[in-house]
C-alpha cells in the first residue's frame, strides 16, 4: 500500500516542478557566459573615463590647492599618529589629540610672535628719515664728483652738458620747477575731494567685500583642517584602497613603486622642516652677534626662504644687505659699505656649511636633482601653481623621474629598482647607534669564533642528539645531518 500511494505521489510532483527540455540527442548542454565588452568598446570606455576625470579635475580647480595643503600636512603628520598606533593607542584618538595640539599651536604662535616682530619691525623703520637724509647726502656727493669727460679705449667723450644738468637739478639749483604752483595745488585739492567723496561712497561695498573675503579665508581653513584630519584618520584606509586598484600580480611592484615615491616626499619635507628651523637659528644668533637691526625678521625670511630650492638663500640674503647698508652696526666700528660685505660673506658660510654638512645628512640622495634641472622646475612650477608650485617642483619631478624609469624598466623587460626602499631595508636591519657611530670590523679570528659559536647554540636548540661528538669533526653546512 505504501509503494502504491509513493507511485501516485510520483507524477503529481513531476507535475507541479518544471522540468528543463531535454537536449537533443548527439548535442551538450551549453553553459551561458556573460557577454564579453569588445575591444573597440573598451577602449571607447577608456577614452570616456579619461574625458570624464579631466573635466572633473577641470572643474575642481578652485580646491586643488587646498586638497593639496591637506595632503602635505596629513602626510607630515601621519608617522606620529602610526607611532602612536604601535603604541596601542587608538588612531582617532591620538589623531584628535594630535590636531587639538597643532590649532593651540596656530593660534597662540601669533600672540606670541607678533609683539615681538613688531618691535624689530620699529627697529628697522626707526631711522628712517636719518636714512634717507644720509642717502640723499651719498647721492649728492656722488654726482657731484662726477666727470665731465669720459675716456674709452684712447677716445675722449664729453659728457659735461648731462652732468651739468644732473649736478644742478641734484644741488638745488633747479629746485625752483620742483615746487608745484598755486593752480597745480588747486588741481591736486580738487582731484582729493573727488577720490574721498568715491571712497566714503564706496564704504560699504568695501567692508562687504572685507567681510566676504574673511569668511571665505575661515571657511577655507575649516576645509583645510577637516580634510586633514579625516585624511590622517583613514591613513591605512586609502592606502589599501589605492594598492587594490592594481591587478593582483601588479600589487608588489605598485607597492615598491609607492614606497619608493613616498621615500622621496618624506626625506624632503622632513629636511626641509629640519633646514629651515636649522638655518633659522644660525642666522638670528650670527645677525644678533652683529647687532644687525631686525636680526629676528631675517632670520624668519632666511628660515622661509629655505624651502625654495638654490635661489632661497640668495633671496634671504638680499633684505639683510639693505639694512647692512643702510643701517650698518653699532656694535662693529666698520663702515655700511664692510658691513655689507661682512653680511654677505656670512650668508655665503652659512649656505656652504649646510650644502656640505646639513643637506647630505638630512635630505641624503632622495632628490638628487642638478641645480638646472631644479632652477627650471621652480620656474615651471610657479607659472604654473604659484609659490606652492614653486615648492614642490623639486620632489615632483624627482617622483617622475621614479616613474618615468619604472616605465622604461617594464618596456625593456627589465628588473625595475628601487634604490630608496632597498636603502631602507638594510639600514633598518641596523640599529641606530651603528649607523651613527661605525665601529671598527672585528678580526676575522673573533667573527670566525662567533660564527661558529652561533652555529653552536643554533644547533644545541635543535637537541644535544645532533651534537657532534668530541672526536668527530664538525660537519660542514652542506653535509646533511645524521639520522638518529
Amino acid at each position: 500500500m505504501y509503494n502504491e500511494r509513493m507511485s501516485d505521489a510520483q507524477p503529481i510532483a513531476q507535475s507541479n516542478t518544471p522540468q528543463p527540455p531535454a537536449p537533443h540527442p548527439g548535442h551538450e548542454s551549453v553553459v551561458e557566459i556573460p557577454a564579453r565588452w569588445h575591444p573597440a568598446t573598451k577602449r571607447m570606455v577608456i577614452v570616456v573615463l579619461l574625458i570624464g576625470g579631466a573635466l572633473i579635475f577641470w572643474i575642481s580647480r578652485p580646491v586643488l590647492p587646498l586638497l593639496v595643503i591637506a595632503g602635505m600636512v596629513s602626510y607630515l603628520l601621519n608617522p606620529i599618529v602610526d607611532t602612536c598606533e604601535r603604541l596601542r593607542i587608538p588612531r582617532s584618538l591620538s589623531t584628535l589629540v594630535l590636531y587639538l595640539f597643532l590649532l593651540v599651536t596656530i593660534i597662540l604662535t601669533p600672540i606670541l610672535v607678533v609683539p615681538v616682530l613688531i618691535r624689530q619691525l620699529t627697529e628697522l623703520l626707526i631711522d628712517v628719515p636719518e636714512v634717507t637724509r644720509s642717502f640723499l647726502r651719498f647721492l649728492q656727493e656722488s654726482v657731484t664728483s662726477l666727470p665731465t669727460a669720459v675716456e674709452i679705449l684712447g677716445f675722449q667723450f664729453d659728457i659735461a652738458g648731462p652732468v651739468t644738468q644732473l649736478q644742478s637739478t641734484v644741488s638745488g639749483q633747479a629746485a625752483v620747477s620742483i615746487f608745484p604752483s598755486a593752480a597745480q595745488i588747486l588741481d591736486y585739492i580738487n582731484r582729493l575731494l573727488v577720490t574721498t567723496t568715491n571712497v566714503v561712497g564706496n564704504t560699504a561695498v568695501i567692508g562687504f567685500n572685507v567681510v566676504g573675503g574673511l569668511f571665505s579665508v575661515l571657511l577655507s581653513l575649516l576645509f583645510l583642517f577637516f580634510l586633514s584630519l579625516y585624511m590622517t584618520k583613514d591613513a591605512p584606509r586609502i592606502r589599501r584602497y589605492v594598492e587594490e586598484l592594481f591587478p593582483l600580480s601588479y600589487q608588489s611592484e605598485a607597492t615598491l613603486l609607492m614606497q619608493e615615491l613616498g621615500r622621496i616626499w618624506q626625506s624632503f619635507f622632513r629636511g626641509q622642516i629640519i633646514l629651515s628651523l636649522t638655518i633659522g637659528v644660525v642666522t638670528y644668533v650670527v645677525l644678533t652677534f652683529l647687532d644687525m637691526p631686525g636680526a629676528l625678521i631675517l632670520a624668519i625670511v632666511a628660515g622661509a626662504l629655505e624651502v625654495v630650492p638654490n635661489i632661497g638663500p640668495v633671496l634671504a640674503m638680499l633684505p639683510a644687505l639693505i639694512v647692512a647698508l643702510v643701517q650698518g652696526s653699532d656694535t662693529l666700528a666698520i663702515s655700511n659699505f664692510n658691513f655689507g660685505l661682512l653680511t654677505i660673506g656670512v650668508y655665503f658660510v652659512i649656505q656652504q656649511l649646510e650644502n656640505q654638512l646639513l643637506v647630505p645628512r638630512i635630505v641624503g640622495t632622495s632628490v638628487n636633482l642638478h641645480p638646472i634641472v631644479v632652477l627650471c622646475g621652480v620656474v615651471v612650477g610657479a607659472s604654473l601653481g604659484g609659490i606652492l608650485g614653486a615648492l614642490l617642483a623639486a620632489p615632483t619631478i624627482a617622483s617622475l623621474r621614479v616613474i618615468v624609469s619604472y616605465l622604461y624598466a617594464k618596456l625593456l623587460d627589465q628588473q625595475p629598482s628601487f634604490p630608496l626602499v632597498e636603502a631602507a631595508q638594510r639600514r633598518s636591519r641596523t640599529s641606530f647607534y651603528r649607523r651613527v657611530i661605525r665601529p671598527r670590523p672585528a678580526p676575522k679570528e673573533e667573527s670566525a669564533e662567533n660564527a661558529a659559536g652561533d652555529r653552536g647554540l643554533e644547533i644545541g636548540d635543535r637537541g644535544s642528539d645532533f651534537l657532534p661528538s668530541p672526536q668527530s669533526p664538525v660537519a660542514s653546512p652542506q653535509s646533511p645531518i645524521p639520522s638518529r
